[in-house]
């Protein structure tokens, strides 16, 4: 049973407010997964190709001095 995920993603360098959400299914391949990214983002990343993208899992705290950049 495939199952809808939303990931939530930040590109490197830019504030945790500029995240941003994409959804794939619990079926679909990393290289889906990057289609998506660079689908949502298709301005800032116009000139790399999915497949060049690096992903990364990362687990982002909450803290007194982050918690304005949200």
């Amino acid at each position: 049973m495939d199952i809808d995920l939303k990931i939530f993603c930040l590109v490197e360098g830019e504030p945790m407010s500029s995240a941003f959400s994409v959804k794939v299914s619990s079926a679909d391949t990393v290289h889906d997964l990057k289609d998506a990214i660079k689908a949502k983002k298709s301005n800032d990343f116009k000139d790399i190709d999915a497949n060049q993208l690096t992903l990364w899992c990362v687990s982002i705290p909450i803290t007194n001095e982050n918690k304005d950049d949200m």
